[in-house]
């Protein structure tokens, strides 16, 4: 057993794919499905899908670093990209869009990612005192 690697709960209708892997400080999500009846719905889910996911590790979108998009048209990435920047900060994550026609259970978005865990960091700056700091 490997003690520094930790799994999410697994994937619906997988059970055999863990929705996140983390090992050290860095993580990887499995792909997420949308849902829904309109393209606009299945963004929507699936990032909230992302941030379920994330949370179980008590992490947020900003820990992301890398995006990996696979949309059934590529043609709808204007309108993917306006849901996606309702969920994300300055600095962004880096992202990749492709375009794959055959995703499973009508999907027509399917969105993975991989970043950091810098939690134990933020709570030691949190406790550290830095005059220069907020500068």
């Amino acid at each position: 057993m490997n003690l520094f690697l930790k799994t999410g709960d697994r994937l619906p209708d997988y059970d055999c794919v863990s929705s996140m892997v983390q090992l050290g400080d860095f993580f990887y999500l499995s792909g997420h499905l949308g849902k829904g009846e309109t393209f606009r719905d299945q963004c929507i889910h699936a990032c909230y899908a992302l941030t379920d996911t994330l949370s179980e590790f008590n992490l947020r979108f900003d820990h992301v670093l890398k995006f990996t998009v696979y949309l059934t048209d590529i043609e709808m990435e204007d309108e993917f990209l306006s849901v996606f920047e309702n969920f994300v900060d300055q600095p962004y994550p880096t992202m990749t869009i492709v375009e794959s026609p055959h995703l499973p259970h009508e999907a027509m978005i399917c969105i993975d990612g991989c970043g950091v865990n810098t939690l134990r960091h933020e709570r030691a700056m949190d406790k550290a005192y830095c005059e220069d700091c907020d500068e």
